[in-house]
């Protein structure tokens, strides 16, 4: 059983008594004023004394047991203290000791965990400073770039010799966003991602070797390559066929005719948007020209306004006149506005289509709004999919085939551009690409 603790507060109270009681006693015995000055201090000095040792004391126990904790043995506790104050010291400090061990135990428990997570990972992980030098990497690593061993100071630059590579991871050190590019290396194709530990200021990456997911890509192209190939030629087959039995049949018949055309048709059409989507995505390659925009949209009018007519709706053109020219490939450029019409077409009955341009900071803003059904802001967010339909009890009905707005982000994404949509029922939907007036670096390689 723990003995009663002196408290220091009632120690320093009864000494301060006890001197006040001595000097009264030497006032009433009528000693030499000199005399009860000297023994009062001489008294006073004593308790002082008294009360620095057992201070001292308490401190020496608190510092010595601080200090083998601080080498390692964590588990030692300040012992029971004398008085009552640095008892009450000692057992706040052991709950914090206790609090500690039970972190530090949860932590080296997690980072055990961590270590086993990512050593079980085949990818190539490393993590360094903001200068550049390599706080710690992963097995893989080493087996891509070559074996660090346990130096002090080894920056990435002296171990990654790609210049694509370095020149990415350069990039990512300057920024703030996250990193998410592929990279090619010795004929092998990676996924770098990286990002930011703003308080460890380091940066994080892990290469992911992505070669099965490019090769099932490309497996996959292939197929629809030699699919729409195969299926060309029987196609174009029955919808001659077709036509030719137009003249000799009866009403009948004629109806079932029509029926096979018109599917014939719609999937002709499907194979050559499949076809038209495989190329853009094989290269990125696109022939530039510096084209008069009032030209451009006057062609495209008189492509589209056929079509336009026969729907009974209108089709207007707003350009800019303040715009200049513009860079880009015309062709492909002209086949956005070419789907994006016939889009708008589908799912508008009454009204029209317009096409806006105007100069937007060094960029030239294009709409294509129409006054057709809209779309629920549910669909929206993979608009651009391909094969994705909004409604498809509603595009029962229409002759898409589910790659033209894939195709037109393809195209503009292909010009460094962006592309968004706004859309609400009953009141329309507008597309809203920005494209780059020029492209410099392409241009170059065209000339």
């Amino acid at each position: 059983m723990t003995g009663k603790k002196n408290s220091i507060a009632l120690s320093l109270f009864f000494s301060f008594v006890i001197l006040i009681g001595l000097m009264l006693i030497l006032l009433l015995i009528h000693i030499p004023i000199w005399l009860l000055l000297i023994i009062s201090l001489l008294f006073a000095a004593l308790l002082t004394l008294i009360m620095i040792r057992i201070l001292h004391q308490q401190f020496k126990q608190i510092s010595q047991t601080a200090e083998q904790i601080a080498t390692g043995n964590h588990s030692l506790r300040i012992p029971a203290l004398k008085t009552k104050e640095f008892c009450a010291l000692s057992k706040d400090l052991n709950s914090m000791l206790d609090i500690l061990d039970k972190t530090i135990y949860h932590l080296a428990i997690h980072r055990e965990e961590l270590r086993l997570v990512l050593s079980s990972i085949d990818d190539v992980l490393w993590s360094q400073s903001s200068e550049g030098k390599l706080e710690w990497a992963n097995e893989p690593f080493q087996e891509l770039f070559g074996n660090i061993g346990k130096k002090d100071s080894v920056f990435y630059t002296e171990v990654i010799r790609d210049p694509y590579l370095l020149s990415i991871i350069k990039d990512c050190g300057s920024g703030k966003d996250k990193l998410m590019k592929e990279v090619v290396m010795d004929g092998h194709n990676y996924l770098l991602s990286g990002s930011h530990n703003d308080q460890a200021k380091r940066c994080i990456f892990i290469l992911q070797n992505i070669d099965e997911i490019k090769q099932a890509e490309q497996m996959k192209k292939d197929f629809i390559v030699n699919l729409a190939h195969e299926l060309r030629t029987p196609l174009t087959a029955i919808s001659g066929f077709a036509e030719a039995m137009e003249d000799s049949i009866n009403d009948t018949n004629a109806r079932y005719l029509k029926i096979i055309q018109n599917h014939t048709q719609r999937l002709i059409h499907l194979i050559s948007d499949l076809e038209q989507l495989i190329r853009l995505e094989r290269t990125d390659a696109i022939e530039l020209q510096v084209i008069n925009l009032a030209t451009f949209f006057a062609n495209i009018a008189f492509i589209l306004s056929p079509m336009v007519e026969e729907k009974g709706l209108y089709l207007k053109i707003e350009l800019d006149d303040n715009l200049p020219r513009l860079v880009c490939d015309p062709f492909k450029l002209e086949q956005v506005f070419i789907n994006l019409v016939q889009n708008s077409l589908r799912y508008t009955t009454t009204g029209g289509i317009t096409i806006r341009c105007k100069l937007a900071d060094k960029e030239a803003n294009f709409e294509v709004s129409d006054t057709g059904m809209g779309i629920d802001n549910i669909h929206l967010p993979r608009i651009f999919e391909r094969f994705y339909v909004a409604d498809p009890a509603r595009n029962k009905t229409q002759s898409g085939t589910g790659l033209g707005l894939a195709i037109v982000k393809h195209i503009v994404q292909l010009h460094k551009g962006r592309i968004t949509v706004q859309s609400e029922p009953g009141k329309g939907t507008i597309f809203s690409i920005l494209l780059p007036l020029t492209q410099p670096n392409q241009l170059d390689n065209n000339d």
